[in-house]
């Protein structure tokens, strides 16, 4: 899969970035790492044309300015293979720029159901892919006494694409406006 995203602010990004490396250390968790920039989706599909992309997302980040979201606690999407995450609470703002990329890149292959408006939850993913049912409690035990408790500062959108040396940051443009 590929990917429209808000990698984030350096010290959120490194806060992450840690809490990947505790999960691995203590339970082994290593799926994080099949996309390993901390960052929150708007949009992920099979395949973007990516050359019609770029020049879309440089001219939309020119009118936007940065601005701060809160995240909080932890979530889980349920299934056998659950995910762990950060919610990011949904402002107007990000439901805007959400609305305005779904808009900008209708005629994207497979794009999963969860992406759509009136779907899309916004979250950092802290494990998933290699996170069970019976591991689940654990983790949760572990992180469930931290203080995920962040004001994160959203002023770039990135492309993030397959290639045959795994996920890689093709572009990120900053906000201009």
């Amino acid at each position: 899969m590929e990917g429209i995203v808000s990698l984030l602010d350096s010290e959120h990004y490194r806060l992450t970035e840690r809490l990947w490396a505790e999960l691995e250390s203590t339970f082994g968790l290593r799926g994080i790492y099949i996309t390993p920039f901390p960052h929150f989706s708007y949009h992920v599909a099979q395949d973007y044309e990516a050359a019609k992309l770029e020049p879309m997302l440089k001219q939309l980040t020119q009118s936007l300015k940065a601005f701060r979201v809160q995240a909080s606690g932890l979530g889980v999407f349920t299934g056998p293979s659950p995910v762990l995450y950060i919610p990011v609470v949904r402002t107007s703002e990000l439901s805007q720029l959400h609305e305005a990329l779904w808009q900008a890149t209708e005629g994207s292959l497979d794009i999963p159901d969860y992406y759509r408006p009136e779907n899309w939850l916004p979250h950092i993913t802290l494990a998933f892919g290699d996170i069970y049912p019976d591991t689940l409690p654990e983790v949760m035990r572990l992180l469930g006494e931290r203080p995920l408790n962040w004001e994160i500062t959203v002023d770039n959108l990135a492309f993030i694409e397959k290639t045959a040396q795994g996920q890689q940051v093709r572009f990120r443009f900053s906000f201009e406006g």
